[in-house]
């Protein structure tokens, strides 16, 4: 290709990306400013103060749109070739950030639908780990930028090999589809296993209805990327790049929203946050009718036998459960009674 044509090329895709990035900057503000008077309510009027789900929303919500701004600054200001060679590597490593806080949410889905399993955690921190290092390895080792016919101009993200391999910098977006796998699958095998064992609950549907909505959305777009950084025209490698980033936002912060909108709505779902020693919020089995807890006050003498008396307490209106033990010793005519205070 002529020298002309590849300028001619160039200023045409230069143009293309920055309308692209443009579209889908629109679309996560657009989202942000709708979804405003649910975020309000389910987050900044909660009443879980700082909790890591509030943390994890903020971050993927207004970091997202942090992030934006110097996106747009990379694909729209002038810079000059050292400095492109210099800073290459600071927009996919500030965008890590991001994908870390998403992953984190899905991963607290499925802790929190596996009962806080500590088995299931320690999984779930190994998974994060190996994601987290792959995400820092790449930009380190294969990310380059694309040599422009004429500087100042746009700094273009691209590949090059490395000690990982020729393609090293597709394992950017593999990873997160990897991850997203693994996390669909522990959350539709958790809901299939609860529904075969006779439990029902919308709550947990719901969950796995946006669970597979974002996955298939989220590893669509990964997919693409994975796609354009193989094929060999550097200067379209990275231009979903940004728009793989808005949307990942734009649904995870749905999913969040979502689920404490159904919780609201459902006065028999109990909440993590609601209990002594919780953290994790949003996610619980639900079940079809208030549970009971029961109780038993036990009796004892030398002379007759132990006498157990049961009974019950219905949960209070915020769904909350307290459990009172109390145990009666009697001698002769006189008693004492030990009361725990309610947890």
């Amino acid at each position: 290709m002529s020298g002309d044509a590849f300028v001619a090329e160039f200023t045409h895709i230069v143009n293309i990306a920055q309308t692209y990035i443009a579209c889908t900057t629109s679309i996560l503000v657009w989202d942000w400013l709708s979804c405003l008077p649910l975020e309000w309510r389910y987050i900044w009027k909660s009443g879980d103060r700082w909790s890591p789900v509030k943390i994890l929303y903020c971050l993927v919500r207004y970091y997202t749109l942090l992030v934006l701004v110097v996106t747009d600054v990379w694909f729209f200001a002038p810079w000059s070739e050292s400095a492109c060679a210099r800073y290459v590597r600071i927009l996919p490593g500030i965008a890590v950030l991001i994908d870390l806080a998403i992953e984190l949410v899905l991963a607290l889905r499925v802790y929190a639908l596996y009962g806080c399993s500590k088995k299931m955690g320690a999984f779930l921190l190994v998974l994060i780990a190996g994601f987290l290092a792959v995400m820092i390895a790449v930009p380190i080792l294969a990310f380059d930028y694309t040599r422009l016919p004429s500087w100042p101009g746009p700094c273009i993200v691209t590949g090059k090999p490395s000690m990982a391999g020729p393609k090293f910098i597709i394992a950017f977006y593999a990873s997160p589809m990897a991850f997203d796998i693994v996390m669909t699958a522990l959350t539709v095998y958790k809901v299939v296993d609860h529904n075969r064992h006779g439990g029902s609950s919308s709550l947990m549907n719901r969950v796995v209805r946006d669970g597979i909505f974002y996955f298939f959305a989220i590893t669509s777009l990964n997919l693409l990327n994975v796609i354009f950084f193989v094929q060999p025209n550097e200067l379209i490698q990275a231009i979903n790049a940004p728009m793989s980033i808005q949307i990942s936002s734009v649904l995870c912060c749905r999913l969040i929203l979502n689920l404490r909108t159904m919780n609201e709505a459902k006065g028999t779902v109990k909440k993590f946050s609601s209990t002594r020693g919780g953290w994790v919020t949003d996610i619980i089995h639900e079940s079809p009718e208030p549970e009971t807890i029961h109780f038993s006050a036990r009796s004892r003498d030398d002379h007759s036998p132990t006498r157990i008396q049961s009974s019950e307490l219905r949960p209070t209106e915020n769904g909350i459960f307290v459990h009172f033990e109390r145990q009666v010793h009697i001698d002769g005519k006189d008693s004492s009674v030990d009361t725990l205070s309610p947890v």
